[in-house]
């Protein structure tokens, strides 16, 4: 039986390893906070600042919700 597909894409929790950068918002992400990294590609990734990630997973869990009540 073949795999399903996932609708997201690969996310994952991390503690700075060094001084990162918010790709929304340009803050720095400071050695050891916790941050969304978020996979493009296996060398393409993005990090973002928990308050941003906070808000994207709220956004991502209202586009979910609203595609379920579609196919229903």
């Amino acid at each position: 039986m073949p795999k399903r597909k996932s609708l997201l894409k690969r996310v994952e929790i991390e503690t700075a390893q060094r001084k990162r950068t918010c790709k929304f918002t340009g803050d720095s992400i400071s050695k050891g906070e916790t941050c969304v990294v978020v996979y493009d590609a296996p060398r393409e990734f993005k990090g973002y600042c928990r308050d941003v990630a906070l808000k994207m997973i709220e956004d991502a869990r209202q586009q979910l919700v609203e595609l379920e009540k579609g196919l229903q």
